[in-house]
């Protein structure tokens, strides 16, 4: 079970496309996926060397990270780690 999330934006050029994006993981207990909270930036990632690190404490040894631009939310990645920079491009 998630215990802690958190999203830190880095920002190496301000661009003007800036949105919002929102970050949950999952992670995987007794055959089921729980869910994190949400928590949300805003950060332009169409801009190079802008990133966001979503960052997490976790009991499992997978976890899913999804990311929603307002209309729901899409699978990521799937990692053993405790974080994930997402710089736009999945």
């Amino acid at each position: 079970m998630i215990s802690r999330i958190g999203v830190q934006p880095v920002i190496a050029s301000v661009g003007a496309g800036s949105t919002r994006q929102t970050y949950r993981v999952g992670d995987m207990v007794d055959g089921e996926e729980q869910m994190s909270n949400e928590v949300s930036c805003t950060n332009d990632l169409s801009v190079d060397g802008n990133v966001n690190l979503v960052h997490w404490r976790g009991e499992g040894a997978l976890f899913r990270v999804y990311r929603s631009n307002g209309s729901g939310f899409d699978l990521l990645t799937e990692t053993a780690e405790s974080q994930f920079i997402d710089s736009g491009d999945a």
